[in-house]
């Protein structure tokens, strides 16, 4: 074989060998085709724009709901790392790993998706407001040190174990439609002002009544124990407003 030919078979493997690379470092870093769509919509970019981690860093919010069809995968959005507001409800999402990179976070909505753990959030230490209803959460445990949280709004999930956010500064909580017993966690929650506690598992709400800032809760669909009028009856000569299972009505008769 002449020297010439050997030269140009090597350079054609080289071509080769290298052409993969070189797609992948020219490929979007957004792969899913929704999510790709939205972001250039939002950044006022040709529909034929090839995402760079450049230009997700010029995000600061995006906002998809009821697209058809559904975002599947937020693989890329760790570029977006000065995007303060997410907004992502009724999708397909089951892993917001790549959500754990967005430090400037202060607004997560994932309200109607396929999520089971929450574990990413727990490097979001700027997150004021986190809604999530209808997951499959079992675990609120990533939240507990958010010390910036102050309205969780998580209902229709899995959640039985109020501890993790025992010191967390809500004002509003939403966890209606879960698998809460115990309300021990909240004795004393000092900034707790709004709180959504219907169709769940609960027969004593003293707590209740050590909740010094507590303004209304709503308590329909749970098995009330023989103790809980007396405390409903205190809680609204306080000026609590109480909604609970009394012929529809939050008032004693």
């Amino acid at each position: 074989m002449s020297t010439r030919l050997i030269k140009r078979f090597i350079s054609f493997s080289l071509v080769v060998l290298l052409l993969p690379a070189t797609a992948v470092w020219a490929a979007s870093v957004i792969t899913d085709p929704v999510l790709a769509k939205a972001i250039r919509t939002e950044l006022k970019l040709r529909a034929d724009t090839e995402l760079k981690a450049a230009n997700l860093q010029k995000l600061e919010s995006l906002y998809i709901n009821g697209s058809r069809p559904k975002v599947r995968t937020v693989q890329g959005l760790e570029y977006a790392v000065n995007m303060q507001s997410l907004i992502l409800p009724n999708q397909n999402i089951r892993s917001i790993r790549p959500l754990g990179n967005l430090k400037e976070l202060t607004f997560l909505a994932l309200d109607g998706n396929q999520l089971t753990d929450l574990s990413p959030v727990a490097k979001l230490s700027s997150l004021r407001t986190l809604t999530m209803d209808g997951n499959q959460i079992k675990s609120l445990a990533p939240l507990k040190n958010l010390n910036k949280l102050s309205s969780l709004l998580a209902n229709r999930n899995l959640v039985e174990d109020l501890s993790p956010i025992r010191n967390l500064k809500l004002d509003w909580l939403f966890l209606g439609d879960n698998n809460i017993q115990d309300l021990t966690p909240l004795k004393n929650h000092p900034t707790l002002e709004h709180l959504f506690l219907e169709d769940n598992f609960i027969r004593d709400i003293e707590v209740l009544e050590t909740i010094p800032n507590l303004q209304e809760v709503s308590l329909s669909n749970n098995p009330l124990g023989e103790q809980a009028e007396q405390v409903i009856r205190h809680l609204e000569d306080n000026g609590v407003t109480v909604e609970w299972d009394n012929n529809g009505d939050s008032q004693l008769e």
